[in-house]
């Protein structure tokens, strides 16, 4: 039986506001250096590059904080009535009523008011009913139909599984075992998948492979294991953390930090993203412990809180960013490195102010009308559970 701890969350909203704005930083040079918005072809620093293209692995942060956050919910609540049911229905209309409306502004929008082509049938409605991360050119093709809209498959997907690894995965050395099981699964079987595609679109194959459930789930992976030592529940291990003191702590921490800021500049290999997952947990760790408050503060954990929809409205704040850049004729002023820094800032000031809209004005509801279901649902069984005389 998982523990049912209370625990503060601040760390978490954290390290979502850190996951959100290296996704940001990664696709701001994306427009420097591939989409040309400068106006010309323009080339960051090589080390710079290097950092920001591997912002991207905010991503994999998420999921780690996902799996972590999911087990802390579901052990929570381990003894309520239609636990699953409801668990699908929290997840929809956690992710559904943004998701929806960002489908309708990035997809519906431009095809109905500028006459943008609409993307396949297939790719539309597997994204929409969140089935689309089984399916290469579904999957990838997503973000012709929401941007990002990849990870949110990917994520669904893992939500899809969640009962049974909640159920099979019961302490530290089982959740440990299953991710070595993978790791050595997902490390390993790298070559023969990419040597032997099913399709004829090796390159397409390849970036299915990378971004697939199975190659993802050790992420998830570690975020489970670091829940087991959190809370109680990895022996010595967890032992060993909650007396580690301030030293020992913070050398954990930059251990960490070290391994984010070695891996982009000596590691170009796709397997490199599993240590970035094991950074990622060890970080979780460390402030779970000791909340360094220059990192867990109210402005980041602000937009931890609204990473949901940052996700979501920062592709359309990077193209507000280019254009207030593009009318002060920025590209001809600035070196690549300053164009980047200034088009993050203000993508991140814009994303923060319009996120914060969404997350009140959808998020907040969505995950009310979910709730009012569920509670709806369990009054409605109550009753006919009820014995008429």
């Amino acid at each position: 039986m998982q523990a049912r701890p209370k625990v503060q969350l601040d760390f978490i909203d954290a390290l979502r506001g850190i996951a959100i704005i290296g996704v940001l930083i990664s696709h701001a040079q994306r427009n420097v250096e591939i989409y040309q918005a400068m106006g010309h072809q323009a080339q960051m620093s090589p080390w710079l590059s290097r950092y920001a293209v591997q912002g991207a692995r905010g991503v994999q942060l998420f999921f780690v904080v996902s799996a972590l956050t999911l087990f802390l919910s579901a052990g929570k609540r381990a003894s309520e009535r239609n636990e699953w049911l409801n668990f699908y229905l929290r997840r929809f209309f956690r992710i559904a009523p943004m998701f929806y409306l960002a489908f309708g502004v990035y997809c519906v929008a431009p095809a109905l008011l500028k006459g943008q082509a609409f993307p396949p049938l297939g790719t539309v409605l597997g994204t929409l009913s969140f089935t689309n991360g089984w399916s290469p050119s579904w999957l990838l093709g997503a973000n012709d139909v929401v941007p990002g809209g990849w990870s949110i498959g990917v994520e669904m997907s893992f939500y899809i599984v969640f009962p049974l690894v909640f159920l099979a995965l019961k302490d530290f050395p089982r959740a440990l075992t299953a991710l070595m099981l993978c790791l050595v699964l997902a490390v390993g079987g790298w070559p023969l998948l990419i040597q032997h595609p099913p399709i004829g679109d090796a390159d397409l194959w390849e970036r299915f492979v990378f971004v697939w459930l199975p190659n993802q789930l050790p992420i998830f992976l570690f975020g489970i294991c670091a829940y087991f030592v959190m809370f109680g529940q990895a022996g010595r291990l967890t032992t060993f953390f909650r007396q580690a003191g301030r030293g020992l702590n913070a050398c954990l921490f930059i251990l960490a930090v070290a391994v984010l800021l070695v891996a982009p500049q000596w590691l170009d290999d796709p397997r490199a993203v599993f240590l970035y997952g094991g950074a990622f947990a060890l970080l979780a760790l460390c402030l779970y412990w000791r909340p360094y408050r220059w990192l867990v503060n109210r402005p980041l954990q602000h937009i931890g809180k609204i990473s949901f929809s940052g996700y979501l409205t920062h592709f359309f704040m990077l193209q507000v960013a280019r254009k207030l850049l593009a009318k002060v004729h920025a590209g001809d002023h600035l070196n690549p490195d300053l164009y980047f820094v200034a088009t993050v800032l203000l993508a991140l000031a814009g994303t923060v102010l319009v996120s914060s809209v969404t997350y009140r004005l959808v998020e907040v509801p969505g995950q009310a009308l979910g709730k009012r279901l569920i509670e709806a649902l369990a009054v409605r069984r109550k009753i006919a559970a009820t014995p008429s005389y």
